[in-house]
């Protein structure tokens, strides 16, 4: 069994092996803490430029209530207004609906006025919630992987894939650099109860987006993201020198580069199981990484465990969706898969 921090009996088969234990680099959480360190600085700074606080109208459409809110611009999110009405919305809301076009946040603070829905996994049409919820999860096993390991491991992450659920299992890439383990179901099993210890801090997931310099400044110790950055803003906007890539924060435990949306806490998130570990050639990076791929459900919807189970086999085989590249894509279909 792999050296995971969780784990009560683990077996050394691989320690001595690794290739990260004579790097002369930060650990995984000093690089996580430098991300996060620039996130609430940035943030700060963000929030001191508000000089004045202006009102904005919101409409609220819900079958539980619906109301006029008077908001704060900039400050004030969809989550606030859900706690000023119900908290059955406080609970079940994953995502919000702005003028019954624009998915948004629960988190992200409110721009201008405007009509608002709830929305939740039990809805008749729920493909936005569903890919907001595996999007949410490849977020979760970039943590995990950062921290599930001694800190002797020097786990690097590249990306993940957007949702794509004919393959059966989200999945994060990167690069594990634990020589040629091959992780036993109690390994998985070990990662998957990370999982489950997020979902009981109820983490809220927070958007920030950022300048290229300051993205470049968050993630300088990451470089397969730092070489990411420039190509996503050129894909975001070819011709705009303004734009801005987005990142989220899920509670103070890490920081990713991801389009979102995001669902609105890790407290929503119910079975949640670590599949299988693929290696994967890049040729973009000219390298080989490893696909964690991983398989869940909301905690709102209830499936036997033989069903989750004959799932989970499923999940098991390569998920074939698009692998990490830097080369500008050709379709916009390639374009939404590269910047998840």
């Amino acid at each position: 069994m792999m050296k995971i921090r969780c784990c009560l009996n683990p077996i050394s088969r691989f320690q001595s092996t690794s290739s990260a234990v004579s790097r002369s680099r930060l650990t995984n959480d000093e690089i996580r803490q430098h991300r996060l360190r620039i996130y609430n600085n940035e943030r700060q700074t963000q929030m001191e430029r508000i000089r004045r606080v202006e009102k904005i109208e919101i409409d609220v459409e819900d079958p539980i209530q619906s109301t006029k809110l008077l908001m704060n611009k900039n400050l004030s999110t969809p989550y606030h207004c859900a706690k000023h009405l119900s908290s059955v919305l406080v609970d079940r809301s994953c995502l919000a609906l702005i003028d019954d076009e624009i998915v948004w946040d629960m988190n992200r603070p409110l721009e201008r006025d405007c009509k608002l829905k709830f929305l939740h996994f039990l809805e008749e049409k729920c493909e936005e919630q569903n890919r907001a919820y595996w999007r949410t999860c490849s977020f979760i096993i970039g943590y995990i992987l950062e921290t599930a390991f001694k800190s002797n491991y020097n786990v690097e992450l590249c990306s993940f894939p957007p949702p794509q659920f004919q393959y059966g299992s989200f999945a994060y890439d990167a690069q594990l650099n634990i020589g040629d383990w091959k992780p036993t179901r109690d390994d998985l099993r070990c990662l998957s109860i990370q999982a489950y210890k997020l979902r009981d801090n109820d983490l809220r997931f927070e958007r920030l987006d950022l300048t290229q310099s300051v993205a470049e400044e968050m993630f300088k110790y990451d470089r397969f993201k730092l070489a990411q950055i420039p190509y996503m803003l050129r894909l975001l906007s070819p011709s705009d020198n303004q734009t801005r890539l987005s990142v989220y924060r899920m509670g103070d435990y890490h920081v990713d580069i991801t389009r979102g949306p995001l669902i609105s806490s890790t407290k929503q998130i119910g079975r949640f199981e670590f599949s299988a570990i693929h290696n994967i050639d890049v040729p973009s990076y000219n390298e080989t990484m490893q696909r964690i791929q991983a398989l869940s459900i909301p905690n709102q919807l209830h499936l036997h465990y033989w069903t989750f189970d004959y799932l989970l086999e499923r999940a098991k085989k390569k998920n074939n969706a698009s692998i990490p590249t830097l080369t500008k894509p050709k379709t916009s279909d390639n374009k939404t898969d590269k910047i998840e």
